[in-house]
């Protein structure tokens, strides 16, 4: 008898130990073998305290275990979006659900669209590749993202998917906030000017490491995968192609989808590319320029006057072609939206003349359908 509750004894504590995470050393839970680390992510993955869920994720990615990706489902969606941290369990929450989200994307599973597109307030990286990746159709899902999306690589990634699908309801989300930035530089005769550029850098934060947790991988989307010294993983492609990083920093501060120093990309630049590419069959080829750049030469108000008039009538008059062209195609502007889309128009003139004693006349002022501006603003989100 005594030996009979000796071994039950023994039992149950070997089986208590297996469902306990390794918070010291993960290389000691490498070490167990295939069946019995299978086993234990299985468990730890049906737990309900965020870091067995984590470590159970965290085995899962590196074992590549397929056969948890119903579990790995669960969780997500299982989970509530909080909005923010009341608690740190809903912070422990949430950074599990980081490693998680990190396991199925390291094993290539397919999300549920509607739980993907949940996740995007918090996970917004995490949210597109689930999304862009998907087998299943999940155009409206990226097409409301392209409505909010705040960093230009978020909002690029959700754009090269509704491009290539000619997604209804795409074309009069870029046509209504596209605006031409017109600029007009006035020189003497036999002068003429030019204009330079630069570029960023970006990363992910440095924040410190969470005491006991597994490491997790961070993800970040860029178009400009030469910008760090980690290789980039494709993800969708287009005239601007969209990849992701994945690092392990040692933390769990994860990106938020917020415009920054590393987005420096031009969202009405990014705009006329995709309008193009939808207008690609366009006879005679119509195509628009985002920041037009016109030099004239000074020879006197009137000449100057025509000049100006002539310029924005041409581009007032491609913006009217190019939506009319849209409609008529058939596939991609219905007509009301066609009908509430009308040209924004903004114009900066540079008097580069050695002589300004003399203005230049006013000829847009009264004009409400131009926006003349001493320097050109930002494209709208």
């Amino acid at each position: 008898m005594l030996v009979k509750a000796s071994w039950v004894f023994c039992a149950l504590a070997i089986s208590l130990a297996a469902q306990q995470p390794p918070v010291t050393d993960p290389a000691a839970l490498l070490r167990a073998d295939a069946q019995q680390r299978t086993d234990w992510a299985a468990e730890w993955l049906r737990s309900e305290e965020p870091l067995k869920v984590a470590w159970g994720a965290w085995l899962a990615r590196q074992d590549n275990q397929t056969v948890l990706i119903p579990p790995l489902i669960e969780k997500v969606n299982e989970y509530q979006l909080t909005g923010g941290y009341s608690s740190q369990t809903e912070r422990d929450r949430h950074d599990a659900l980081l490693v998680v989200l990190d396991a199925l994307i390291g094993l290539h599973a397919t999300v549920p669209v509607e739980d993907a597109r949940k996740l995007y307030p918090e996970f917004a990286a995490q949210a597109i590749i689930l999304l862009v990746r998907s087998p299943d159709d999940a155009q409206s899902a990226l097409l409301e993202i392209f409505q909010e999306a705040r960093a230009n690589y978020t909002w690029l990634a959700a754009g090269n998917v509704l491009m290539k699908a000619r997604t209804p309801g795409f074309a009069a989300l870029l046509l209504i906030r596209f605006t031409q930035h017109m600029t007009v530089s006035v020189y003497d005769p036999f002068r003429g000017g030019g204009v330079g550029g630069g570029g960023g850098e970006c990363g992910f934060p440095n924040g410190g490491p969470k005491a006991n947790w597994p490491a997790v991988g961070l993800y970040q989307l860029t178009q400009f995968p030469e910008r760090m010294s980690a290789s980039a993983t494709f993800l969708v492609g287009g005239d601007t192609t969209i990849y992701y990083w994945r690092i392990e920093p040692g933390n769990y501060d994860n990106l938020p989808d917020v415009a920054g120093f590393c987005d420096d990309g031009n969202r009405d630049v990014y705009r006329a590319q995709y309008l193009n590419k939808l207008m690609d069959r366009s006879f005679p080829r119509i195509s628009l320029d985002p920041y037009p750049q016109l030099t004239f030469t000074w020879n006197g108000d009137r000449h100057y006057s025509e000049q100006l008039i002539t310029a924005v009538d041409e581009h007032r008059a491609r913006f009217r072609r190019t939506v009319a062209w849209l409609l008529e195609s058939g596939q991609v502007l219905t007509p009301a939206e066609a009908a509430a889309l009308k040209p924004r128009l903004e114009i900066m003139i540079r008097d580069e003349r050695a002589d300004r004693s003399v203005p230049l006349p006013a000829i847009l002022e009264k004009d409400r359908t131009v926006a003349v501006r001493t320097a050109l603003t930002t494209p709208l989100e």
